[in-house]
């Protein structure tokens, strides 16, 4: 019987080791969802979901309001000043505007990553980064025209994941 006993917890805890060995490596994520390990990996995904004119998956590159809130919000300086429903709505609103211009300019379009450059100084929190003024410079693949897409401004990084602040008005 006592056998049966040891036989039956040391089953119970092979099962359950892989869930907490997941447990604790999650333990130190981003907090983000659909966020990427590095800048180059966002910008590819930005790319890839303008040719496709995907505006939902554009949309979910975007810091979630509930991230946004509980990750960076009383961290930033406009937290001091303004609410986050009314900054929230605010980034919302010309994110909107600057991703249907993107579509509209940029949309349909297949493009290589060249480069990423940050045209505006960073901005270093305890646990995360804010990047401002971001450009890929990309390069068309059917005409091979090299330029400058100005479609995304603020990007941030936390625990080494990436996600989009807001596209450019």
């Amino acid at each position: 019987m006592r056998t049966s006993i040891c036989k039956t917890a040391v089953g119970l805890l092979r099962a359950l080791l892989p869930l907490v060995v997941l447990a604790v490596l999650g333990c130190g994520s981003s907090g983000f969802s659909n966020a990427y390990s590095s800048m180059e990996e966002l910008a590819q995904a930005v790319l890839d979901a303008l040719e496709l004119k995907d505006e939902d998956a554009l949309w979910a590159l975007i810091v979630t309001p509930e991230e946004h809130e509980t990750l960076l919000w009383e961290h930033l300086p406009e937290s001091k000043t303004y609410s986050f429903a009314y900054v929230r709505q605010w980034s919302e609103r010309n994110s909107r505007k600057g991703l249907s211009n993107a579509l509209a300019r940029f949309g349909g379009i297949e493009y290589e990553l060249l480069d990423i450059e940050f045209t505006e100084p960073t901005e270093e929190y305890p646990q995360f980064t804010v990047y401002f003024g971001t450009r890929l410079h990309v390069r068309r693949t059917d005409n091979g025209v090299v330029g400058v897409l100005p479609v995304l401004d603020v990007v941030v990084e936390r625990k080494g994941q990436w996600k989009l602040m807001n596209y450019e008005e």
